[in-house]
């Protein structure tokens, strides 16, 4: 439309201007002086141009860019995801093209919004799961880190995070007395050197095994060397604690031991207490408890020691 305007206002500049030229020839008023001539000519053209242009549609044009202006500053202040419902101030109730694209622009704004709705969904979907599979991976690292590959059990590393624990900061809300026990397989170097270190390696699983079928959740269990293991059982008595390695001698002697080639290995173990208010509890736990292993071992083996009476149970 404008161009058909700007192309109509040519045409009428064309016809005013030979309008003039045609007054300035042809002179209908011979009387006159030359120069009033020139000026009625001028005169007649620029009427001529004026009746013939085309006012209606220049003034159209002027509001439509008014409307495209005003069309153009509701886009800027439209925050885009915020601010959805200022979208209905795009719309035109027009029924020509400006309409036409008001609404074009409106409907691409609104698929932009939903696209953009889905994109942080899917976002936050994929850092759920990156963080959730990242914490199972992380988890799954620190477990192998603290445990024992051949026992399953904890190693030397989960033994220290757990008498951190025992005897941490905050102990005395948690626990009371910790009671730990120190196994050790009897001549378990004659089984390596007998029988190889395979069925070694057997005899140890299957502690391992007995361990963690037998022992309270609350119980840490691990493998502290070689063929020595080591339990901690916090709020627990040395007398409950005794009862429990009686039952964990009578499992292992129920291991099934086909070889002929050397004894069935028995288990002497050593049990000590410390009260987890006690800054050194941690270190003299894992002493008292070596302690009554080796006193176990120099009674003949296969016995169940307990440091804080001093007495050999059989």
């Amino acid at each position: 439309m404008a161009q058909w305007a700007s192309q109509l206002w040519g045409v009428t500049g064309l016809i005013g201007l030979t309008v003039t030229a045609t007054i300035a020839l042809v002179n209908p008023l011979p009387d006159m002086r030359p120069g009033m001539t020139a000026l009625i000519a001028v005169a007649c053209g620029w009427a001529a141009m004026l009746m013939l242009a085309p006012w209606r549609y220049m003034a159209r044009l002027s509001r439509d860019r008014r409307v495209v202006r005003q069309l153009t500053g509701r886009l800027r202040r439209i925050n885009v995801g915020k601010h959805d419902e200022r979208l209905k101030d795009l719309l035109l109730d027009r029924p020509d093209e400006l309409g036409e694209l008001s609404r074009a622009i409106h409907d691409t704004l609104v698929q932009a919004i939903n696209h953009r709705r889905q994109s942080r969904m899917l976002q936050r979907t994929m850092d759920d799961v990156i963080r959730r599979e990242t914490d199972r991976a992380t988890l799954r690292l620190q477990r192998q880190a603290a445990t024992d590959p051949l026992t399953g059990l904890g190693n030397r590393r989960e033994l220290e995070e757990k008498l951190s624990e025992l005897f941490g900061a905050d102990r005395r809300r948690r626990y009371g007395t910790v009671v730990a026990m120190v196994l050790d397989m009897d001549h378990f170097k004659v089984i390596n050197d007998t029988l190889g270190h395979e069925t070694g390696d057997e005899c140890l699983a299957f502690v391992g095994e007995l361990l963690s079928s037998t022992l309270r959740t609350e119980d840490c269990a691990i493998r502290h060397g070689g063929d020595e293991f080591a339990i901690l059982m916090p709020n627990q008595t040395v007398t409950e604690a005794k009862a429990v390695a009686r039952r964990i001698q009578d499992l292992f002697g129920q291991m099934p031991w086909p070889h002929r080639a050397a004894a069935r290995p028995t288990l002497s173990i050593g049990i000590a207490s410390a009260w987890c208010g006690d800054p050194k509890g941690a270190v003299e736990l894992l002493r008292r408890a070596d302690a009554a292993l080796y006193r176990a071992k120099s009674a003949g083996r296969d016995r169940v020691t307990a440091y804080e009476d001093h007495r050999t149970v059989a």
